[in-house]
C-alpha cells in the first residue's frame, strides 16, 4: 500500500477511523496519508448567514488540522498531508481520492449531523456508493 485517504469531519467517530489509520500507517512504513476535510456550503444557513459559517468553518478547520497533527505528531509527520476542500463531501472525497491515486479510503461511520447518527452516515454510504476504489468504513 502506497497511499491512503483519509476522510474527517472532527467527530468522535472520525477520530476512532484516525486510530485505525495508524495501524495501516504501522503495517505499511511507506504509505502516506492524506488527511480531508470537506466544507459543505449547500445548506439554509450558508444562504442566511455567509459570513457566521465561514468564520464556523474556519474554526472547524483550524480545530481538525490541530488534531490531525497532534494525533499523526512526530512518528509521522512527514508522510502525513493535510488538504482541505469545499464542495459535497462524499463526492470530493471520491474525486481526491481518484486524483491522489490513493489505495484505501478510511472514513468513520457517523458524522456531525442528526441523520449522519440515525444510520450507517450519509457520507460514508455516499462513498461507498460512488468510491471505484476500495473504502474502510470504521465504526
Amino acid at each position: 500500500m502506497k497511499s491512503i485517504l483519509f476522510a474527517t469531519d472532527g467527530s468522535r467517530p472520525s477520530e476512532h477511523a484516525g486510530e485505525m489509520v495508524k495501524d495501516y500507517l504501522k503495517a505499511w512504513p511507506e504509505a502516506v496519508l492524506y488527511v480531508l476535510y470537506v466544507t459543505v456550503k449547500e445548506n439554509y444557513a450558508y444562504d442566511l448567514v455567509p459570513d457566521v459559517v465561514d468564520h464556523y468553518e474556519a474554526r472547524i478547520k483550524q480545530d481538525i488540522e490541530e488534531k490531525i497533527k497532534s494525533q499523526f505528531s512526530n512518528e509521522w509527520e512527514d508522510r502525513v498531508h493535510f488538504n482541505h476542500q469545499v464542495g459535497h463531501a462524499s463526492t470530493t472525497i471520491c474525486d481526491v481520492a481518484k486524483e491522489k491515486n490513493v489505495d484505501l479510503i478510511i472514513v468513520g461511520s457517523h458524522g456531525r449531523g442528526f441523520i449522519d447518527r440515525a444510520l450507517l452516515g450519509s457520507v460514508a454510504h455516499g462513498v461507498l456508493n460512488r468510491s471505484e476504489l476500495p473504502v474502510l468504513v470504521v465504526r
